[in-house]
Parts: structure tokens; C-alpha cells; sequence
């Protein structure tokens, strides 16, 4: 069993990267991908205290998840193998950016009379919970029980799909576009590719495109991304089918992955997703295991 996509302290996990190797070692992963948010850290850490890569007895291969946006959506993609050291990841003022989504979501608040703690709404990089504001004010909203009849007129506002859902919904009341602060797709693909790895698209099917198969497909058909991620705990049996058609269809590969998050995602677990509705089977990747770095 595999899992090659999970998030450390390094980004929104609240998993030390001894304590991920150590989960990971103890689940008999045999292959795995530490995939931060716009961090590489991880594999530095892992070199400069190589007795912390020795609890883990297993396959590492290097990866990180970059944000980007594809026809005005925003979206991730997964970067697999690259040289970590060569990886150009574009960098934008986090906690800047992340206090002025705050504010306008703190508008929105006020607008609807949505109940929340002003005290509360607020970013801080050093606390995995508090990293995005979608997952700060979706987290405010469902802490208060007089939002529920809120929450039945505008739709779930779990922090898990706040940031989907809402925020990247041009449809939302809490819609904001962030696409003018990343690279686009292709600028993104590009840099993976001269870093010397492959790009996947990360959970394709959670993303709020009018038509998630035609936007998949035209990802595949029109970009030289290298392939897609089939295997998500989010996605439904047919997701997964269609998924693995598309790769079929236009030559790409395939990956899976949790999405693991440790207490900033308890319902989900390393290896084995969302009450075990996961299970990433090594034959999945071995078209291109042995083409990618490994730590």
C-alpha cells in the first residue's frame, strides 16, 4: 500500500516529519510523498537529520503541492521526483494575503448576521488551523450553533471544503479570486518538469468547475501535465473509474493519496483515507517509480 500525499507542520499538517515517518513506518506503507503546500522544508529537514529518515523504512519520494489556477479556477497540483534544490516554487506573502480574504469574508459575515468571535478570525502561520482563511472562518461558522439555519441556505461550511466550495466558487457569497496571485497552470508544469519531476493534478473532482470531466479532460488534452490523482478519499467509486479512463485515454499516469493532515483533518488517516475507503495499491505507480528522485 502507498500513500503520496500528506501534509506535515511544514505547511497545514500538524505532523512533525519524525512523527509522519513514524506513522507512516507503523501503517506498512511501503511508498510514500511528504506533499506540502508550497514547501520543499520537509526534505530539508530530512537531510540535514538523516537519523529521522531511518524511522521510516520504506520508499520516499520527493513532492510538494503548488497552488496554481487553470481557466480562472484555482487548483493544485502535485510535483513528483523533482530535484528539491532546483524547484523554483512561487512564492507569494501568505499571511498577507490570507488577512485580506479575513476581512472580506468578515464582511460577508456581517452582511448575512452569520454569528462568530472576532477574536478568533485571525491568521497565524505557526498554528496548521489557522494557516487559510477559508479554514479560520469555516471553522468560526460551524462553532456557533445560530449559523445553522445559515448554513442550510448557503451550503455546508466545513473548513475541508470552505476553500472548494465557497471560496473558489464564483457562485458563493464568500467568493474571492485569488488566481492573479499564483502561476498558471502551465508556468507551474513548466517548473516542475525543469526541477526534473512530474506533475499530477491533486483531487481533480473537488475542484468547482461548471463540468469536472470536461475541465479534467481539457487539463489533459491541452497542457503537458503528466497525470492525474485517481485515487482520493473525497472522490465517489465513479469518480475514480472516470478518473483512471481520462489517464487511459490521453497516455497520462496515475498516483493516490489521503490528503493526510493529522489533528487539522482527524477523519483522516494516513494510508487508509476516510473510514477506509482508501487503498492505494503500488501497481498504480510502477510505470513511473523508477523515473522520479527518491530520498
Amino acid at each position: 500500500m502507498i500513500d503520496l500525499h500528506m501534509h506535515t507542520n511544514h505547511s497545514d499538517g500538524t505532523d512533525t516529519v519524525e512523527e509522519l515517518l513514524k506513522n507512516a513506518e507503523n501503517s506498512n506503507l511501503e511508498i510514500i510523498s511528504i506533499t506540502d503546500h508550497d514547501s520543499i522544508d520537509a526534505y530539508y529537514e530530512l537531510e540535514k537529520y538523516p537519523e529521522i529518515r531511518k524511522l521510516y523504512k520504506g520508499i520516499i519520494i520527493t513532492g510538494t503541492e503548488l497552488k496554481t489556477y487553470f481557466d480562472d479556477v484555482s487548483i493544485e497540483v502535485l510535483a513528483y521526483g523533482c530535484d528539491y534544490k532546483k524547484l523554483n516554487i512561487h512564492k507569494v506573502d501568505t499571511k498577507t494575503l490570507q488577512e485580506t480574504n479575513i476581512e472580506s469574508f468578515r464582511k460577508v459575515l456581517d452582511r448575512e448576521g452569520f454569528k462568530y468571535d472576532p477574536d478568533e478570525l485571525y491568521i497565524d502561520l505557526s498554528n496548521p488551523t489557522k494557516h487559510y482563511a477559508g479554514d479560520v472562518v469555516g471553522r468560526e461558522i460551524k462553532r456557533h450553533p445560530e449559523n445553522d439555519e445559515l448554513v442550510k441556505k448557503f451550503g455546508e461550511f466545513t473548513p475541508e471544503i470552505f476553500f472548494r466550495v465557497h471560496q473558489c466558487n464564483k457562485n458563493s457569497i464568500f467568493y474571492i479570486n485569488e488566481c492573479k496571485h499564483y502561476l498558471g497552470l502551465e508556468e507551474t508544469i513548466k517548473r516542475i518538469h525543469e526541477a526534473g519531476g512530474l506533475a499530477f493534478l491533486a483531487h481533480g473532482y473537488i475542484y468547482p468547475f461548471e463540468d469536472k470531466d470536461a475541465a479534467i479532460e481539457k487539463m489533459l488534452r491541452t497542457t503537458d501535465i503528466d497525470g492525474i490523482e485517481c485515487e482520493y478519499p473525497l472522490f465517489s467509486q465513479e469518480q475514480r473509474e472516470k478518473a483512471k479512463e481520462l489517464v487511459k485515454k490521453y497516455n497520462k499516469l496515475m498516483s493516490g493519496g489521503s490528503d493526510y493532515h493529522a489533528k487539522a483533518k482527524p477523519n483522516t488517516k494516513l494510508g487508509t483515507g476516510i473510514d477506509n475507503n482508501l487503498n492505494v495499491p503500488k501497481e498504480l505507480i510502477n510505470n513511473w517509480i523508477d523515473k522520479v528522485r527518491k530520498v
